[in-house]
């Protein structure tokens, strides 16, 4: 009885179902492995594009940050071209004061006899011109000068005797902290 059955359809019939399993189970892992390489490619990307933004975030926030040095630094040489004014005003202001006692000092220490034609200022000293009675009342007013606190070290360039006797005097300025040790006088 066992010869009446045929064995080779089953087989057959297995064989192509092994087939379509193999081929189902081939084409699932197929679709899963594109799904995970696109997926992985999607993330990536994604975080690709995260990473330039945050890139790009910091390139903006670079050039912000130079342009605020550029300002600072244009504001710090402002400040310098200011503080440099502000010091020479100081020191314009400050030999103001100084000319205005120097000469009322020098109205003050004129012995009588002696009258200026000419002053002539300069950064180092006055230079005086004048007609003096006589060469006493000359160096009177050097020794005076010689006392003041503006001035030291007088030098008399030239005199013409007559009648009256007419003479140049130079005398240095003293500078404000300067002092008076220069001359060896002190103060």
């Amino acid at each position: 009885m066992i010869s009446g059955i045929n064995l080779l359809p089953w087989r057959e019939q297995r064989r192509q179902r092994q087939r379509r399993h193999v081929a189902i189970t081939t084409a699932s892992l197929w679709l899963v492995s594109a799904g995970l390489i696109g997926g992985m490619w999607w993330h990536l990307d994604g975080e690709l594009g995260y990473q330039r933004g945050r890139n790009q975030y910091l390139v903006e926030e670079i050039y912000r940050v130079e342009d605020q040095l550029q300002e600072i630094d244009q504001i710090q040489q402002r400040k310098e071209a200011l503080m440099a004014r502000m010091a020479i005003i100081r020191q314009l202001q400050a030999e103001r004061v100084r000319l205005v006692r120097a000469m009322s000092e020098l109205a003050i220490i004129i012995p009588e006899g002696i009258f200026f034609s000419s002053l002539g200022r300069s950064a180092e000293g006055v230079s005086l011109t004048g007609i003096a009675q006589s060469s006493s009342r000359i160096s009177t007013l050097m020794e005076r000068l010689s006392d003041t606190p503006s001035f030291n070290r007088p030098e008399l360039n030239v005199i013409n005797v007559g009648d009256t006797q007419e003479f140049q005097l130079w005398v240095s300025s003293v500078r404000p902290g300067e002092g008076r040790m220069k001359s060896g006088k002190q103060p």
